[in-house]
């Protein structure tokens, strides 16, 4: 018993030389009812579990230094003193409140001030010439804006980080569909950062860092939960002062059918559904004057296929006031220049066409990809260049059907499903975008130019696209933006939309030609045409708009053309008449580039990749002519067969298949083959 009474008092009296040398050491402090110590210029708050861990190690090194040869108290003696510290520093007066409303000299361990001032901190926010907060802008009750990022008061244990640096919500931006965005903004090495988050992402502190954290958001993961309630907070105390604004999801016509979009900012912000998007959206931006436009678009005088690339590139806003589907202008043929610049006519009406304004599309695509990129726009022109480059020749065959949906294919598994569009697709290639395509009636949809844009005049024509090309880097992004706002006034004016159709109508009588196929061209074409008149009248071009005839003569051809298969048969006719040679008959010697093919009893039989060359070297993809070789009966067919067009035959000793066209099908009408 005496041992312990002996070990009771050596511990009081540990307990009193450790809360004297602790009140040596600690000034006791109170901020309100908020007891805490200072030392060496830190502030450590005595409710505050991790603070008061911190003081007990301090306590101890300063026991060791003080008592060398006397063992530390132990961790519930020092508990002890730490309680009566917080008991006396209630007893002392509280800390005076600064005239100018700013926080004291000493800073607690999280870097706050000394006391939480009247206007919470905000006055640090808005007392900065760039200071991006509205006017009445409040820090909602229990935060603190300190001098590097906001607090949390009401913690469990005490004040807590919420982040490293200013953060704020500012404005709220809501989409066609309802769906709510938030501009936050934070402070970053002396300068603001923007950012547009969904609300789904705002309020997950988590999903907000995973989204923004390479932007410099200033939270990390161990503040997220914290982050996300103090963004809820601050939106909800600035109500009244937080503006809302549209924010547009596509450029061109919107949901209220008066605001058309041209690009970033012009006159709606615009945040696309696909981060690809992004790049295109970036091109559409003005450079030099539309006046520069007009002086480069004077080469183009004298060549209607560069003026309808213009007035292609103007025509897709008229498509939602005439109520018209997407539709493609294809230009094709072997020449080497003219065909691009003719395409970069179009998109410089609203975008940079050069090659590193990514404003350009290339058939080097996918069909998930092309979509994205026409889902950009409602009401604006697309181009994809250069069909050669094309991976497989069923996606020039699924786009070029798709377009006129106005919508991609129906998908699940979050790829993009059913993603709207309007647009005048503009394609290039050396081989005309329909000769890919299995559909019958994609002639319909596709107006087709094979004429050179700029002549065959060689070095003539070259000197002109040059100096057409030129202008068009240095000047764009004007003529479109002029189109629209003198539609906009047309239309507003009473019977103005009426008129528009009128005329539309007019124009799809005169051109309708002497086909069915060029009758069912006719809207398309008229919709070019009327652009024509349009921004002839409104002086955005300056050349005449072309007459009904020669619309027809370039965009309405006969039926003959619209018919692939039979025309990719008479070129199958021309090549075996010109290459009697190297038609294998037993005893021949084989020609050095290979036989193509024999004359078999049914009819010539023909190796499929010497004719899948040929075919492709004239502008057509066996591929794509195949199935109206098959509906039509031009070639033999076996069940047995896997496919059944395809039918083992011998040439030059060697059995392969065959594709074997039925003689009376490949005859010509003098009944020779």
């Amino acid at each position: 018993m005496s041992d312990k009474k002996d070990r009771d008092a050596s511990g009081a009296a540990k307990a009193e030389r450790a809360l004297d040398l602790a009140k040596a050491r600690y000034e006791l402090k109170r901020r309100s009812r908020r007891p805490y110590v200072v030392v060496a210029g830190r502030r450590y708050e005595l409710e505050n579990g991790a603070h008061r861990k911190n003081l007990g190690a301090d306590l101890r090194l300063a026991w060791r230094e003080k008592y060398p040869d006397d063992t530390p108290p132990g961790a519930r003696v020092l508990s002890a003193v730490l309680d009566d510290l917080q008991r006396l520093a209630q007893d002392v007066e509280p800390d005076p409140v600064a005239e100018d409303g700013d926080a004291g000299e000493g800073t607690d361990a999280h870097g706050a001030g000394e006391w939480a001032p009247e206007d919470r901190g905000i006055g640090r926010v808005t007392r900065l010439g760039d200071c991006p907060l509205p006017a009445g802008y409040q820090v909602p009750e229990d935060y603190v804006v300190t001098a590097d990022g906001i607090l949390h008061l009401a913690g469990r244990w005490g004040p807590s980080r919420v982040s490293y640096a200013w953060l704020f919500p500012v404005q709220i931006y809501i989409d066609p569909d309802g769906d709510q965005w938030v501009e936050l903004t934070w402070r970053d090495h002396g300068k603001w950062v923007s950012r547009l988050v969904r609300k789904s992402v705002s309020k997950s502190g988590r999903k907000l860092v995973g989204e923004v954290g390479d932007a410099g958001l200033p939270v990390t993961d161990s503040e997220a939960r914290d982050a996300e309630k103090w963004l809820a907070a601050a939106e909800a105390a600035n109500q009244t002062v937080i503006s809302r604004h549209p924010v547009a999801r596509q450029l061109g016509w919107q949901a209220d059918g008066k605001t058309f979009v041209t690009g970033q900012e012009f006159p709606w912000r615009v945040e696309p559904r696909y981060a690809e998007q992004v790049p295109a959206l970036a091109a559409h931006r003005t450079e030099g004057t539309l006046a520069g436009w007009q002086t480069t678009m004077q080469g183009a005088d004298p060549h209607i296929v560069v003026q309808v690339g213009v007035y292609a590139g103007l025509a897709p806003v008229l498509l939602e006031v005439l109520s018209l589907d997407s539709f493609t202008i294809d230009i094709s043929g072997k020449s080497t220049r003219g065909k691009t610049i003719t395409a970069m006519a179009a998109l410089s009406c609203w975008a940079d066409p050069s090659d590193k304004g990514d404003g350009v599309f290339s058939w080097q695509t996918s069909v998930i990809a092309a979509e994205k990129r026409l889902n950009l726009v409602n009401g604006l022109p697309v181009v994809l260049d250069e069909t050669r480059l094309v991976k497989d020749p069923s996606i020039v065959d699924t786009i070029l059907y798709g377009i006129p949906k106005n919508h991609g294919k129906p998908r699940g598994g979050g790829h993009p499903n059913m993603i709207p569009w309007r647009t005048i697709v503009i394609s290039t290639g050396e081989q005309p975008a329909i000769s890919f395509t299995t559909h019958q009636g994609a002639s319909a949809r596709v107006l087709s130019i094979q004429q050179p844009p700029f002549g065959a005049d060689g070095d003539a024509s070259r000197v002109v696209a040059d100096a057409v090309k030129a202008g068009l880097e240095k000047n764009y992004g004007t003529a479109g933006p002029a189109f629209v706002a003198r539609l906009k006034e047309l239309v507003n004016q009473d019977g103005g939309a009426v008129g528009l159709r009128q005329r539309h109508f007019e124009l799809t009588e005169l051109l309708r030609g002497t086909t069915d196929m060029s009758g069912r061209r006719a809207p398309l074409i008229a919709v070019l045409a009327l652009a024509a008149e349009l921004a002839r009248k409104w002086k955005i071009t300056e050349f005449e708009a072309p007459e009904p005839a020669a619309w027809l003569a370039l965009l309405a051809p006969g039926d003959l053309r619209d018919n692939r298969p039979e025309m990719a048969l008479d070129i199958v006719r021309e090549y075996i008449a010109a290459h009697q040679d190297k038609m294998y008959n037993s005893g021949d010697v084989a020609p050095a580039s290979g036989w193509i093919g024999h004359d078999a009893e049914e009819g010539p039989a023909l190796l499929p990749e010497k004719l899948r060359e040929e075919l492709k070297r004239r502008g057509y993809d066996l591929d794509a002519v195949l199935p109206g070789w098959l509906e039509t009966g031009t070639l033999i067919t076996l069940d047995s067969q896997r496919p059944a067009h395809l039918i083992p035959r011998r040439t030059g000793g060697r059995q392969t298949k065959h594709l074997i066209f039925k003689r009376e099908m490949i005859s010509s009408p003098g009944g020779k083959t």
